[in-house]
C-alpha cells in the first residue's frame, strides 16, 4: 500500500519539459504531428503518462490515469489540443494508475470503446479487481498513521505531512467510489487500426512487467508507447518476469523506432531502452549465479547490488529521491531470488 502513497505523492515525477499547452491538471507535447504526450502539471495526482493520438475524426488515448477524478481532468484539458473525440482508449497493463480512471470515457464519449489484450483483461478481473477492495481496506490505516505523524511533525515538516494526508484521504474516496469499467474489445497477439492519417499497432510483445504488457506502435511516426515495461527509473517488479523482460524488450528493440513514450518519466531514445535493458539484464544474471553458488537472499542483495552500482545507480537515479536507486535494485533482486530459486 505504500507503494500506492508513493505515486499519488509524485505528482510531478517525470512532467515534459517544453509543453506545447497546459491545462488545469495536464500538459501536453507533441512527439510526433497528432501524437501528444501528457504528464501532470502538479496540480493533482495523475498517475501513469497518458498519451493522445489525435486521428482525421477522433482519438485514441493510451492509459487512463490513478483515478476518475484523473480522467476527467484530462478529458477537460485534452479540449485544448483537439475538440475530436475519443473513440479508442488502451490500457497498457492492469496496474492501477494506468486504468482506474477508465469509467469517465464511455460517460463522456458514448461510442469510446477500451482495449486491451486478453490477458491484461482476465488481470483486471483475478487481480485489478481485489486490489480495489484492498485499497478500500488499507487506506484507513495509512491516513490514520499520517495523522499521527501529522501531530507529531515539527512546525518545518508539517506542510509536506499534511499533503500527503490530502492525497491520501482523497484517494480514499476516489476509491470507495470507483466503479471499475472493464476493456470492451480485446485481441491476442497483435491488433491494428487503420486510420486515414496512421496507422496504429497494439502488441503484445512477450512479458515484462506484468503477464500482458501492451505496447502501441506508430510505424509511420516511428514511435512506440511502452506503459511500464520501460520506466525512467528503477521498474517495479513485483508482479513482473524478470527472465522474460529482456527478451520482451529485444522484440521491442527491433521496431523501427525514434522516440519512446514511457509510463512514467520523459520521452526517452533507444539509448534509455539499451540502458534499461542492459540493466535487466545484468541483475538477473547476477542473482543467477548468487543462486547457483547457494547465496541467502540476504547475500544475493548485498553483492547483486554492489556489483551494478557502478554502472547503473547514476543513470537509475535521474529522477531524484523518487523510487530510489537502492530500494528498488533490492526489491528487483528478491523478485528474481524467489523466481530463480
Amino acid at each position: 500500500m505504500k507503494y500506492v502513497l508513493l505515486l499519488l505523492a509524485a505528482v510531478v515525477a517525470g512532467q515534459a519539459p517544453s509543453p506545447i499547452t497546459a491545462g488545469k491538471a495536464y500538459k501536453f507535447e507533441a512527439v510526433a504531428p497528432g501524437v501528444y504526450y501528457a504528464t501532470s502539471t502538479g496540480s493533482m495526482a495523475t498517475g501513469s503518462n497518458n498519451v493522445a493520438i489525435v486521428g482525421d475524426r477522433d482519438v485514441l488515448v493510451v492509459d487512463t490515469g490513478t483515478s476518475p477524478a484523473a480522467a476527467r481532468a484530462f478529458v477537460d484539458d485534452l479540449k485544448l489540443v483537439t475538440p475530436k473525440p475519443v473513440r479508442y482508449v488502451v490500457n497498457t497493463h492492469f496496474h492501477w494508475d494506468h486504468w482506474h480512471g477508465n469509467e469517465v470515457y464511455p460517460a463522456a464519449y458514448p461510442h469510446a470503446e477500451i482495449l486491451t489484450n486478453q490477458i491484461t483483461r482476465e488481470a483486471m478481473v483475478r487481480k485489478g479487481l481485489k486490489r480495489i477492495q484492498d485499497h478500500v481496506r488499507q487506506v484507513p490505516g495509512e491516513i490514520a498513521a499520517l495523522r499521527a505523524e501529522l501531530a507529531a511533525a515539527s512546525p518545518a515538516g508539517r506542510p509536506a505531512v499534511e499533503a500527503r494526508l490530502r492525497l491520501a484521504e482523497s484517494y480514499l474516496a476516489e476509491v470507495e467510489a470507483l466503479k471499475p469499467a472493464l476493456p470492451t474489445m480485446v485481441f491476442e497477439q497483435t491488433m491494428t487500426l487503420y486510420r486515414r492519417d496512421r496507422e496504429i499497432q497494439l502488441l503484445h510483445l512477450g512479458r515484462a512487467h506484468t503477464e500482458g504488457d501492451v505496447f502501441v506502435y506508430l510505424p509511420k511516426e516511428k514511435v512506440a508507447i511502452t506503459g511500464d515495461a520501460l520506466i525512467g527509473w528503477t521498474p517495479y517488479m513485483g508482479d513482473g518476469y524478470p527472465e522474460d523482460w529482456v527478451r520482451t524488450l529485444d522484440r521491442l528493440a527491433q521496431l523501427d523506432v525514434d522516440h519512446l513514450i514511457m509510463g512514467h518519466g520523459n520521452v526517452a531514445t533507444r539509448d534509455w531502452l539499451r540502458t534499461f535493458r542492459g540493466y535487466v539484464h545484468d541483475m538477473v544474471e547476477a542473482v543467477r549465479e548468487q543462486v547457483a553458488a547457494g547465496a541467502t537472499l540476504d547475500e544475493c542483495k548485498q553483492r547483486v547490488s554492489a556489483a551494478l552500482a557502478p554502472r547503473y545507480e547514476r543513470a537509475f537515479s535521474a529522477y531524484g529521491e523518487y523510487r530510489p536507486w537502492r530500494l528498488g535494485v533490492l526489491g528487483n533482486i528478491e523478485r528474481t531470488y524467489a523466481a530463480l530459486s
